[in-house]
């Protein structure tokens, strides 16, 4: 009895090594960290009207904020522009996001020569269908360098305050802010030290990618109290 061998031809060989190669290769670049999974984002700003909210800036970011707030009154009518003829009260700041989660900012507004330093951080977020949140804390501190007619100076120049801010959206429409702050020396003119904590409120309804609506009320619910709580 003869056995026969039969002969395997080379290019079939080459076809299986290259294969095996290429498997080997596939295996040995597979990812072993998982993805990191992107922040919660509810708003599309850092900052509602007046009051903040807890979206942060990606790391190495850089901000430039120009904030004023017009004096005369709408009752100016068109004469005034309703109250947009200036003067106004204005604010310039620069803030870099240290990290995803940590944002700094220094700036300076022309009331009371006020310049001021604040840190915001994201502390926690959950993603979730109906009811997303995303938590953040913020806190500063103000320098009135030069109050018009104030002869005390010192520490009561100084003002102190923290926020926590709390952010959910319905049914992805609505996004819903709350902002309870704290403030120490509320009024630098007073003769004793003041504390204000106010409960801030925004709201902005998304009427499609392009447009939306806001408004925020921010009422002091004890301490001293301003002549009127602000309204947007």
């Amino acid at each position: 009895m003869t056995t026969k061998k039969y002969k395997i031809p080379t290019i079939v060989l080459l076809l299986l090594l290259c294969t095996t190669i290429q498997m080997n290769a596939q295996i040995n670049w597979k990812r072993k960290e998982p993805v990191n999974e992107l922040p919660l984002q509810l708003f599309h700003s850092q900052h509602s009207i007046n009051l903040p909210t807890a979206e942060m800036l990606q790391k190495g970011a850089f901000e430039f904020e120009i904030s004023h707030r017009f004096l005369p009154s709408i009752k100016g009518g068109v004469k005034d522009l309703f109250g947009f003829d200036g003067p106004v009260n204005i604010r310039l700041a620069l803030g870099y996001a240290v990290t995803d989660n940590l944002f700094i900012a220094l700036g300076r507004s022309n009331v009371d020569d006020n310049v001021d330093f604040r840190v915001k951080y994201r502390l926690f977020q959950f993603d979730n269908d109906i009811f997303p949140l995303i938590v953040g804390a913020r806190a500063g501190v103000g320098w009135n360098s030069d109050p018009i007619g104030k002869t005390e100076g010192g520490s009561r120049d100084f003002q102190y305050y923290g926020q926590l801010i709390f952010n959910t959206m319905i049914d992805k429409k609505l996004g819903i802010g709350l902002v309870p702050s704290y403030l120490y020396n509320s009024n630098i003119y007073r003769s004793d030290i003041q504390d204000s904590f106010t409960m801030g409120i925004n709201l902005q309804y998304y009427i499609s990618h392009l447009l939306s609506v806001m408004a925020e009320f921010n009422p002091t619910v004890s301490g001293y109290r301003n002549r009127f709580d602000s309204f947007s």
